[in-house]
C-alpha cells in the first residue's frame, strides 16, 4: 500500500517487481491458507462451526414459525443444533427482521449449497468495495492493484472471521464504500441510500450518523431515512407492526441472554476490538486509574471528530476522505460491542488514509516521518490479524485493538495538518498516480 510521491532521485520500480511481488504474494495466499483450510473442509465432508448456520436457520423459522419466532431464542438454538449440530451453542441473533426474510431464500439450498453461496456472495461484496474505494481513491497500475487486493483478502478477520465463519460484515464492508464513492463524487442522497444498508446492525451508525449531522450534510440524512423505511416497510407488510416490538424486546433482552454461561464463551471479549472489550480483559483495565484513561480517550476522539466535522465543509476532499477514515476507525473502537470480522472496516479507512497521504506534500518535514508510521500500522494490523485472539487470550491485551487506537489518534493527527493545507484542485485528488513501491 503505497503512500510516498516519487520525488527528485527516487527510483522507479521496473513493471515486472509488481507483477513478481503480486504473484508472490498470490501464491502464498492460496497454498499456505485458502487450500489447506479447503482441504480440512473436505476432509471432514462438513462445513466448518460457523455462524452462518444461524442466519440459515433464521430463514428455517420463517417457513415454519410465524415471524415473531425470529426472536424465539430457545427456538432458535433448536432449529441450528438441527440445521448445523456443533459442541458449543449459538448465541442469539438481533438482527432485524429484514435480516431473516433475506436468508429465507437460502433455505431453498441444502445447507452446505447455501454456505458456499454466502462465502462466493461474500467475497463479491469484499472484491467490489474494494474495487471501488481504490478506483476512487487510489488508483494503481494493474499489478500494484493485484497486490493490494492480495493484501486485503489476507487480513484474517475477512478471510476466517466473515468469509469463512459465514457473517456479514462483508455487507457493511460493500455499503460503506458505496457511501464514501457517492459522497465523493456529490450523489449526497444515493450515499444515504447505501448507508440504510448499515441498518442491519446499527452499532455501525453509532459515530456516521452524528458525523452526518456535524458536517451538514441533510440530503445524505434525508437519503438514510428514506432507504430505511423501505427496508422496514418489507417485514412490516410481511409481519405487521408487531414484529417490531419482539425485535426490540430481543435487544433488551440481548445482554441477559448474552452473558449466561454458555453463551458468553460465544461472546468473548477477546474476540472483540473495541476499546470497552480491551479495558475488561486488561490486567488492571477496571481500574481508576485505567477508567480516566479510556474516559479521556472517548472524550478527545469525539471532541476532535466534532471539531474536525464542523469545519470539513470548507476544507475540500482529501480532509473529509480523511474524516470518513478517522470516523470508520474510531466507530470500531468507540462502540459496545465490536466483534473482530467487523474489523474489515478498517482496511476502508486505510485506503482513504493512504490515498490523503499522497497529498501531503514531499517537502514538508513530517511527510516521510508519515509515511513511515503509516507503513508501519498497516503492516502490524495485517500481521497481528492472524495472531490476535491467541495472545489476547494468553495476556489479556488485544493488539489489534492497540493498533486500530494508534491508527485512530494518527488520522486524527493527520486531520490537525491538513486543516493547514491549500485546498488541492479535483483533478490532482482524482489523478493517477505513477507506479511507485508499495513500502
Amino acid at each position: 500500500m503505497s503512500t510516498s510521491l516519487e520525488g527528485p532521485g527516487r527510483l522507479k520500480p521496473p513493471d515486472h517487481s509488481a507483477r513478481d511481488l503480486s504473484l508472490l504474494a498470490w501464491a502464498t495466499l492460496l497454498l499456505f491458507i485458502v487450500l489447506p483450510f479447503s482441504a480440512i473442509i473436505l476432509r471432514s465432508h462438513r462445513p466448518p462451526d460457523g455462524d452462518f448456520a444461524g442466519f440459515y436457520s433464521l430463514g428455517v423459522i420463517l417457513n415454519h414459525y410465524p415471524m415473531a419466532d425470529l426472536y424465539n431464542y430457545p427456538l432458535l438454538v433448536e432449529i441450528c443444533n438441527q440445521v448445523h449440530p456443533r459442541a458449543t451453542t449459538y448465541g442469539p441473533l438481533p438482527y432485524p427482521p429484514f435480516v431473516g426474510l433475506f436468508f429465507q431464500v437460502f433455505t431453498l439450498l441444502p445447507f452446505w449449497a447455501a454456505y458456499l453461496a454466502w462465502i462466493i456472495i461474500s467475497l463479491a461484496l469484499y472484491a467490489a468495495g474494494l474495487h471501488m474505494i481504490i478506483s476512487r481513491f487510489f488508483p494503481l497500475p494493474f499489478h500494484l492493484r493485484s497486490l493490494l487486493f492480495c493484501l486485503a483478502f489476507a487480513y484474517a478477520p475477512f478471510l476466517i472471521d466473515t468469509a469463512a465463519n459465514g457473517q456479514l460484515a462483508a455487507v457493511g464492508f460493500f455499503a460503506l464504500a458505496v457511501v464514501i464513492c457517492e459522497d465523493d463524487a456529490g450523489r449526497l442522497f444515493a450515499s444515504g441510500l447505501a448507508l440504510s444498508l448499515c441498518t442491519y446492525k446499527p452499532t455501525l451508525l453509532v459515530l456516521i450518523l452524528p458525523m452526518l449531522l456535524v458536517t451538514r450534510r441533510f440530503r445524505t440524512i434525508l437519503g438514510f431515512i428514506a432507504g430505511a423505511l423501505a427496508l422496514a416497510s418489507i417485514p412490516t407488510l410481511v409481519g405487521g407492526f408487531s414484529i417490531w416490538r419482539a425485535f426490540l424486546r430481543s435487544i433488551l433482552n440481548y445482554g441477559k441472554s448474552s452473558t449466561s454461561p454458555q453463551v458468553a464463551l460465544v461472546h468473548l471479549p477477546v474476540k472483540s476490538v473495541d476499546l470497552s472489550a480491551l479495558f475488561s480483559i486488561a490486567p488492571g483495565g477496571r481500574s481508576i486509574p485505567a477508567m480516566i484513561l479510556f474516559a479521556f480517550i472517548v472524550v478527545a476522539a469525539l471532541g476532535s471528530l466534532a471539531f474536525f466535522g464542523w469545519r470539513s465543509p470548507r476544507l475540500g476532499k482529501p480532509f473529509n476522505s480523511l474524516l470518513w477514515a478517522a470516523a470508520i476507525t474510531w466507530t470500531l473502537l468507540l462502540n459496545l460491542y465490536v466483534p473482530i470480522y467487523d474489523s474489515i472496516l478498517a482496511v476502508i479507512s486505510l485506503i482513504l488514509t493512504a490515498a490523503a497521504l499522497r497529498q501531503l506534500p514531499a517537502h514538508a518535514a513530517s511527510s516521510k516521518w508519515n509515511r513511515r508510521v503509516f507503513t508501519f500500522l498497516w503492516l502490524a494490523i495485517l500481521f497481528f490479524s492472524w495472531f490476535t485472539i491467541a495472545i489476547a487470550s494468553r495476556t489479556g491485551i488485544q493488539p489489534l485493538t492497540l493498533l486500530l487506537t494508534a491508527l485512530g489518534a494518527f488520522q486524527l493527527l493527520l486531520l490537525r495538518e491538513f486543516r493547514h493545507l491549500p485546498l488541492q484542485p479535483p483533478s490532482l485528488w482524482n489523478s493517477r498516480p505513477r507506479p511507485e513501491m508499495l513500502l
